[in-house]
């Protein structure tokens, strides 16, 4: 697991002013000068970078303590800081327990001590015990700052206990005048998890009125609505960040023209496509084109659907495009033009049999309805010839013979 905390730093009751001699030290929580002066000469030796030498000097300063227990805590945090400093995190637990556990310190300084040994456990992935010490830790102290309930669910979070993490990452977004952006994406990450789909889309919705210009949490909520089979939200939400400049991929804009085309609107998705080809955020591509056309078919705007049919021919020379817009031409009743996109699709040789042997039938049928009997004739034999169009070709051999 990615560690919690970097740079981890403990306050310590060092700079203490209450320095008294040994029989009153006994009577109040002050330190005697004894100790106070082996505290003062380990800070020294740290602010050198001698964090073995002040080490040595506190454990042996503490095996004279064992009588007084607030002297005892005092030094035993100041061992925990000297393995800090080393950024030995997992050798500061310890002493720094141990401290908190003789109950020596007045409740401030107790908590702040409990609540640097809970950034130890987090520091150190030990999650659980962070989690248990924030539960006693938070029984302590009036007004919790915002950023406490958020290393609870983070130690939730990383132990996989999402519902648990919810409910102190709300706590922080609430109390917190500037929360962060991060803390959102935790809880919408909890959510998730969770499946709690209408939580995901009630947040996202809080984090783009708070950060407009993220694409990805229209991207988020948009993926949750199509999970969900909002259709509709999803459009409308789509259409928002088009409008804002967010949907400016090529594979993004073609999902919002089919969604267009889900939701019955043909039109708009074919209008989409072509404008953001003439923009240059979609290729020219024959399938692009293609995608166009079936969209303009769709809308039944047969001519428009013919206009981007023949550019998609254009691009690759595709037969199977080329085969879609002879049947187009022959619609509308252009037989020259779906005779001369026949015979190149034909001569190019690129189709399958089943697709060749179609092709002659059609060609057939655009050269009966120009009058030319004899072509017609001669394009159903080459049908004649496959086997899946043999039987048609067969009927329109005998259609010309009796006419």
């Amino acid at each position: 697991m990615k560690r919690y905390a970097t740079g981890l730093l403990i306050v310590l009751l060092w700079g203490v002013s209450s320095v008294t001699s040994t029989a009153d030290a006994a009577k109040k929580k002050t330190l005697s000068q004894q100790t106070y002066k082996v505290l003062m000469a380990a800070q020294e030796s740290l602010g050198a970078g001698d964090a073995p030498k002040a080490i040595s000097s506190l454990k042996k300063l503490l095996a004279e303590l064992e009588s007084k227990p607030y002297e005892q805590a005092i030094v035993l945090q100041g061992l925990s800081h000297a393995h800090i400093s080393q950024e030995d995190y997992t050798s500061a637990i310890p002493p720094l327990k141990r401290g908190i556990g003789l109950g020596a310190l007045p409740n401030e300084p107790q908590q702040r001590a409990r609540y640097n040994l809970i950034r130890l456990y987090m520091a150190t992935e030990g999650f659980a015990e962070a989690i248990n010490q924030l539960k006693l830790w938070f029984t302590r102290v009036e007004k919790p700052p915002a950023e406490a309930y958020v290393m609870l669910a983070t130690a939730h979070l990383q132990l996989a206990h999402y519902q648990a993490a919810i409910e102190p990452l709300r706590k922080a977004i609430r109390i917190s005048e500037t929360p962060k952006e991060s803390w959102y994406q935790s809880l919408l990450g909890a959510y998730n998890e969770l499946k709690q789909y209408d939580h995901c889309t009630a947040l996202l919705h809080t984090m783009l009125q708070r950060f407009p210009d993220r694409p990805n949490y229209w991207r988020q909520l948009v993926g949750i609505q199509l999970t969900q089979e909002k259709y509709r939200d999803a459009l409308a939400t789509m259409e928002l960040a088009h409008l804002r400049g967010h949907v400016d991929t090529e594979q993004e804009l073609l999902n919002l023209a089919q969604l267009y085309l889900h939701l019955n609107a043909p039109y708009k998705a074919a209008a989409l496509i072509e404008d953001e080809i003439r923009q240059g955020h979609i290729d020219k591509t024959e399938k692009n084109w293609e995608h166009a056309a079936n969209a303009l078919l769709l809308a039944r705007e047969t001519n428009k659907a013919v206009t981007a049919l023949e550019k998609a021919k254009a691009v690759l020379r595709n037969p199977q495009l080329g085969l879609r817009l002879a049947r187009l031409y022959m619609e509308s009743r252009h037989w020259d033009k779906a005779g001369r996109t026949l015979n190149s699709i034909i001569n190019a040789g690129k189709l399958d049999a089943a697709d060749t042997g179609q092709a002659w039938i059609l060609l057939g049928i655009v050269r009966h309805e120009a009058k030319s009997m004899q072509e017609a004739r001669a394009a159903f034999i080459q049908a004649g010839k496959y086997r899946k169009t043999a039987s048609s070709a067969k009927q329109w051999l005998a259609f010309l013979d009796q006419t």
